[in-house]
């Protein structure tokens, strides 16, 4: 019989996660909910983050996945360009929310639409001196907020943190 208390290994107070693993520990018992201990937590961090980039970015006129767009370009190095499909692939976007992304970069002139000079039969997407202009001006934020998401652990654990969500990620 499985129960209602927190696991042996918590060393700080219970939080949101511990009690829902506790409900459904006492509301189906037979169920094995254990691994919402970490999935849920990575969702909630990961929404949390995502949160406080979009209000850092929304700040300066821009939502979370039109900066995402603006910094993958900025990423690939000169020209600062990429085809649709791939950017689409490195920001997680779908193909209809990436076309309304791209129209409203080009609309504030953060990007130009053209061809790609490798096979003109493709459409490219290339940032344009104010895009670069702002990518510039908020990476640097946008990494201190990453480094405030994980102020309270030490080095080694960052490492393990690291090396674990790698691993589940593949």
């Amino acid at each position: 019989m499985t129960s209602d208390k927190a696991p042996v290994h918590m060393t700080t107070p219970p939080d949101l996660i511990d009690n829902l693993v506790a409900d459904w520990r006492r509301e189906r018992p037979a169920s094995d909910a254990e691994a919402m201990q970490v999935v849920g937590r990575i969702i909630r961090l990961g929404r949390g983050y995502e949160q406080a980039a979009s209000q850092l970015l929304g700040a300066h006129g821009m939502s979370y996945s039109d900066f995402d767009v603006l910094a993958t370009l900025r990423r690939a190095g000169p020209p600062y360009e990429s085809v649709p499909s791939r950017l689409q692939h490195n920001v997680l976007l779908t193909s209809g929310a990436m076309t309304a992304c791209l129209r409203r970069l080009e609309g504030a002139g953060l990007i130009e639409r053209g061809t790609s000079p490798q096979d003109r039969r493709k459409l490219s997407a290339r940032l344009t001196p104010k895009g670069f202009a702002i990518v510039e001006e908020l990476i640097d934020a946008r990494f201190a907020l990453a480094r405030q998401s994980l102020a309270g652990l030490g080095a080694d654990q960052i490492v393990a943190v690291e090396a674990a969500l790698r691993h589940l990620s593949r």
